[in-house]
């Protein structure tokens, strides 16, 4: 009789397993100084809505300031996880890449003290594996210096070996002071490492780097092809982890940001494999009015697919996969590309006399 009852019961909540099997958890990205971020948790109705779809944060700890310790100390006694995001000042590269280990070691020390000395409970270290900003700047006003730096590093395989080495013990080290570590990376710099090269990665400063969870960041809203990307990088690899955006926010508030629809659409492909969902950003989706939305969100609606974006999707990898083969090889491609431009000028040599002969006769 009890069996009975046991396989009623079970039965009966059977439905309600297989939703909540496929209802991911949910988290939000935050990157805003301590007065922004206090202005944000003003709204006396974020909290509760954090609780009630049971999410976390992944804050960016731009600053050590009086109004951010107030609110993570609000964020820890409602029981919302909050993992402290690490992050560089602007002059020493803002996010940690593959030539800044020293400075993420002290970065990271600077942060769990202050964390310790103010009593904030984080549930994880955030390490954000980007781009040097200096770079960016470089690339924007200084294109030769830039390239200068690219040729050098192309030839530094020891100290990007070394680098990678260095990060690893960042790694341990967080561990042992009783943290989860978890990495936020661009998903093709994996396609790199499949194929047993890590060449763009010593160039560009993007790392590989294995931690406790590994989240990739597939923002579509400005990397294009949303079912493509998330059809290749995260469904068809089953990543239990995926990063989603960009809602608006961010260092560059000029970037495209999603609407609603392509949130969702976003969303239900990605909840059929992934067990956490990472939104960036909070403020973002605060202003665009996102968060109540996701209370009572169903991610059962089918989306429409695109197969045709998976072509593109492809070519990209490919591309990413010969990029990365050339520049294995720096010598010979840099003899390459002087033959190249050498006889595209010869060319143009060529036709400008003949042209003037031309002219003469």
């Amino acid at each position: 009789m009890k069996i009975r009852k046991l396989f009623i019961i079970f039965m009966l909540s059977f439905p309600f397993q297989v939703v909540m099997a496929g209802t991911p958890n949910l988290s939000f990205f935050n990157e805003q100084d301590g007065k922004a971020l206090k202005k944000l948790f003003a709204d006396p109705t974020l909290i509760p809505t954090l609780q009630r779809i049971k999410s976390e944060v992944r804050m960016g700890i731009l600053d050590f300031s009086p109004e951010r310790v107030e609110v993570v100390k609000q964020l820890n006694a409602a029981g919302i996880p909050v993992v402290a995001w690490l992050l560089l000042p602007k002059e020493k590269g803002y996010w940690f890449h593959g030539r800044n280990a020293k400075n993420a070691f002290a970065r990271y020390a600077e942060i769990k003290n202050w964390a310790d000395k103010s009593g904030l409970k984080f549930s994880g270290i955030g390490i954000d594996l980007e781009l040097d900003f200096n770079d960016i700047d470089l690339a924007k006003n200084h294109k030769i210096e830039l390239l200068g730096k690219i040729i050098k590093r192309m030839y530094d395989n020891e100290g990007f070996a070394k680098s990678k080495k260095d990060y690893e013990s960042l790694v341990n080290l967080i561990r042992k002071d009783g943290y989860k570590v978890e990495s936020y990376y661009v998903p093709l710099i994996k396609e790199e490492t499949k194929n047993g090269r890590s060449s763009i990665q010593q160039v560009s400063g993007f790392l590989d780097l294995t931690t406790d969870k590994d989240i990739p960041m597939l923002y579509t809203s400005f990397m294009g092809n949303a079912y493509g990307m998330i059809e290749r990088m995260a469904v068809e690899e089953k990543l239990r982890f995926v990063a989603l955006g960009s809602t608006g926010g961010g260092i560059d508030p000029t970037l495209k940001s999603m609407t609603w629809d392509d949130l969702a659409y976003d969303l239900r492909h990605v909840a059929g494999t992934a067990q956490e969902i990472h939104i960036f950003s909070l403020e973002g989706a605060v202003e665009k009015g996102f968060l109540p939305k996701l209370i009572d969100f169903d991610y059962s609606v089918p989306i429409k697919k695109a197969p045709e974006q998976l072509k593109e999707v492809d070519s990209l990898k490919s591309a990413v996969s010969m990029i990365s083969k050339l520049m294995s090889y720096p010598t010979l491609l840099i003899i390459g590309t002087f033959l190249i431009v050498s006889g595209f000028i010869y060319l143009i040599y060529r036709i400008l006399k003949f042209l003037l002969s031309f002219s003469k006769s």
